[in-house]
């Protein structure tokens, strides 16, 4: 029942934005510049790579085998790569098929799937909503409206991070536990995972700045928007029917954007940070299969 309705709203989102987009449009022309545009997909690299180390650890962990550091990179980097298949359910087949060639069992490989996603979803609401109740005092639009009201979702956020890596998964609900199949005792995720997520949308931050300076955004602008940009991941996630969040993430950026650079600006910025995390998430994929020994497909 959840999934047909969060379609819905998404649907009616991309399409209010789109409207939105159009009334603004006043047919003025853009420059854009070229060295951030040539930069932005810099910090996006780091975060897949330092997002693929961590989750190699969180599976020796796990599983208490450590796999080679290469091949277990290169099945994150190719799992990541079925993000954009509907339902993202590519990601846990993709590593659970890939478990043998690692030495570990495709039953720890999955669970480690599920506490990375938790721990990722939990730190980007939080660290998303914290930055723009900090950064957005002198914004209009939609990054005032979620500025003011970012504090409580920050304190949410950050009370459900907390209780992933404090709580103890016995008093976690037997529905989750039975979808992660995992089992012992002490809290679902290791403390050291969540900072290397916050580091990881750190990072998207980073690359948001980048890409609104490139479409002329202020550089007041730009920090205030940069926490749409790790935010807008988040959103497209929990939206599981779009694929790796296609049209949701575009649609809030521009959204979110227009009041400070304009429709053409916005709309820009949003194809810029998709172009850029698809070729990183390409590029890393491609560079790590050839160095793990294995062509790509």
């Amino acid at each position: 029942m959840a999934r047909p309705l969060l379609a819905v709203l998404a649907l009616m989102f991309v399409a209010f934005a789109a409207r939105n987009l159009v009334r603004r449009w006043d047919g003025t022309s853009l420059r854009v510049s070229a060295l951030p545009v040539a930069a932005c997909w810099v910090p996006l690299v780091a975060g897949t790579l330092a997002l693929a180390l961590s989750w190699r650890w969180l599976v020796t962990r796990m599983a208490g085998t450590r796999p080679a550091t290469l091949p277990a990179m290169a099945l994150h980097l190719e799992s990541q790569m079925a993000r954009y298949m509907p339902g993202k359910v590519g990601v846990p087949v993709i590593r659970m098929a890939g478990a043998p060639q690692l030495g570990v069992s495709a039953r720890a490989v999955g669970a480690s799937v599920m506490v990375e996603t938790l721990s990722l979803m939990a730190v980007g609401a939080t660290f998303s909503f914290a930055l723009l109740a900090i950064t957005s005092d002198r914004s209009e639009g939609v990054i005032a409206m979620l500025g003011r009201g970012a504090i409580p979702m920050t304190v949410l956020g950050a009370l459900g991070t907390l209780g992933l890596v404090v709580v103890d998964r016995r008093f976690f609900p037997r529905a989750l536990m039975r979808a992660l199949k995992t089992e012992g005792k002490g809290p679902l995720v290791p403390p050291a995972l969540p900072l290397v997520h916050l580091c990881y949308w750190l990072l998207w931050a980073v690359h948001g700045y980048v890409v609104s300076r490139a479409v002329g955004a202020s550089h007041a602008d730009a920090i205030a928007s940069a926490g749409l940009y790790s935010l807008a991941p988040v959103v497209g996630f929990i939206v599981l029917v779009a694929p790796a969040g296609i049209g949701v993430r575009e649609a809030l950026l521009s959204f979110g954007l227009a009041p400070a650079v304009g429709p053409a600006g916005a709309l820009t910025a949003a194809l810029i940070s998709r172009t850029a995390s698809l070729l990183a998430d390409v590029g890393t994929w491609i560079c790590f299969r050839r160095l793990a020994g294995r062509p790509p497909s």
